[in-house]
Parts: structure tokens; C-alpha cells; sequence
């Protein structure tokens, strides 16, 4: 019984290796967390209302203005109302826009935790930021992602900064069970 018992343990480590975790931190490209080209993305065709809404809305203020100010003869008070007609069309376009801000941040947010994945990526590093980044660390831990420019910063940070022998040698010391066993030279001596 205890034999079954023991070929059941996991012989793999609880925690990363070392050179897993800096390849994968290697390998993140932090241009797939841009809120702005995922924005444009998911407008797809629909771009052309972000681009032409100022000058589109601002003709339209032109021809209305001059329109009621010869009918009304008034051109002040023509103004006043086609601005606040234009005014609440501009922000039926704003919660257009501002609904595909929400799932460009929806969309970062999910590809952040995607890099984290399970076992984590930036909280193995935590040891290695600045302390401006521990908020961010307890966040990716529970699973929170919002602190997506926070998040760009502290890989840039890492991918550029980070010494990896001192990383791998504080990795190995805090965790042992990673540390790949090294060839036994007592046992390769000819005798």
C-alpha cells in the first residue's frame, strides 16, 4: 500500500523552473495589451465615425445654424439650438465609442490573464520590482487584471532590466526542489 501511495505524488515541482519562467517572460509582447489598436480592431469597418465625427459635426453645426437663422431669422438663437441638437448627438456617438473602449479593455484584460496563466508569470518576479508594482502583484494574484498600463510597464521593466543569473540563483535558493540536479563527478572517476 505505501509503495501505490508513492508512485501516485507528482514527481514534477510545485513551482516553475527558473528558465521556464524567464523564457516565458521573454517571450510576452506587451504590443498585444495596446487598448488602442484592439479599440480599432473591434470597430473594424466602423472606424470612419471616430475619424469623421469633428469635422462631419461640425458642418452639420454650420448648415443647421445657417438654415434656421434663415427661417427664423435669428442666427444667435439658431446657433444655441442646433448646438444643443448636435451636443445630444455627440453623445449618442460617445456611448458608441465609449462601448468599444469597454471591450478593448475586456479583450487586454483577458489577454493579461491568459499570459499569467495559472501558475503565474509577473508574481514570481515581485522580488525583482520596485515596490510601486506591489499593488499590481496582489491584483494579478487574485485574478485581476485592470492595472493594464502598470502591468506593460513592469514587463518592459523586466524584459530589459532583469539580470537573470541573480534572478535564477534567488530563484533556486528560495525554492531548492527547482534547481536541476547537477551531474554527480564522484561517481564518473575512473578508478
Amino acid at each position: 500500500m505505501a509503495q501505490h501511495t508513492e508512485k501516485n505524488q507528482p514527481t514534477k515541482p510545485s513551482k516553475p523552473a527558473a528558465e521556464s519562467l524567464l523564457q516565458r517572460l521573454q517571450q510576452v509582447d506587451t504590443d498585444q495589451f495596446n487598448l488602442k489598436q484592439i479599440e480599432e480592431e473591434l470597430m473594424g469597418e466602423k472606424i470612419w465615425v471616430k475619424v469623421l465625427t469633428i469635422p462631419v459635426t461640425m458642418l452639420i453645426l454650420l448648415i443647421l445654424t445657417f438654415v434656421g437663422a434663415w427661417l427664423s431669422g435669428n442666427i444667435f438663437a439658431s446657433f444655441i439650438v442646433s448646438a444643443v441638437l448636435i451636443y445630444f448627438i455627440g453623445k449618442l456617438f460617445e456611448g458608441f465609442e465609449s462601448r468599444y473602449k469597454w471591450q478593448a479593455r475586456q479583450e487586454v484584460e483577458k489577454r493579461i490573464l491568459e499570459t499569467e496563466d495559472v501558475e503565474g508569470l509577473i508574481v514570481h518576479f515581485k522580488a525583482f520590482l520596485p515596490t510601486r508594482y506591489r499593488h499590481l502583484v496582489q491584483c494579478l494574484k487574485k485574478g485581476n487584471a485592470r492595472h493594464i498600463d502598470q502591468y506593460i510597464q513592469a514587463v518592459n521593466l523586466l524584459q530589459q532590466k532583469l539580470d537573470h543569473q541573480k534572478f535564477t540563483h534567488a530563484w533556486h535558493l528560495a525554492h531548492p526542489e527547482t534547481k536541476p540536479e547537477e551531474p554527480d563527478l564522484q561517481n564518473n572517476d575512473p578508478v
